[in-house]
């Protein structure tokens, strides 16, 4: 299995419930932080960002998606508040979690495996520029 898929995961359901692109996150498993700029389908989450560029949070609440990335998997995913579930095709994969404020939870059931995030570092847009933040003195 490759555990990348859980980062993306928790990439794709932060943007589409809180809004936040994510930069960094705190991984607690491996207790130190991820880059996302360092990752293989770095083009999947470029793209996926242009298609939600407008996007308002929130709006996701009862919608159904489906994704694949570059490396060839993809996923189902549903998404109710704050909370989703989703399958990795070609897998008995399937997978629940949620997002309380910077926080992530995904909980792959048939691995019986759990992935906690924190988002450490998020992309703002201030005055025409994308902008790493570490603290939301932007969004003040």
């Amino acid at each position: 299995m490759n555990y990348d898929i859980y980062l993306y995961i928790a990439y794709i359901t932060s943007r589409l419930i809180s809004g936040k692109r994510i930069a960094t996150l705190y991984d607690y498993s491996q207790s130190g932080y991820i880059h996302l700029s360092n990752f293989s389908d770095i083009g999947f989450l470029k793209d996926f960002d242009e298609k939600h560029k407008d996007y308002v949070p929130g709006y996701a609440t009862g919608c159904r998606y489906q994704y694949s990335f570059d490396s060839g998997q993809s996923i189902e995913l549903s998404i109710n508040g704050s909370s989703f579930i989703g399958h990795i095709r070609g897998t008995s994969s399937y997978f629940l979690g949620n997002i309380r404020g910077d926080s992530i939870y995904i909980y792959n059931h048939n691995e019986s495996e759990h992935f906690n995030y924190r988002i450490s570092a998020h992309v703002v847009e201030h005055e025409g520029e994308s902008i790493v933040c570490h603290n939301c003195c932007f969004l003040k």
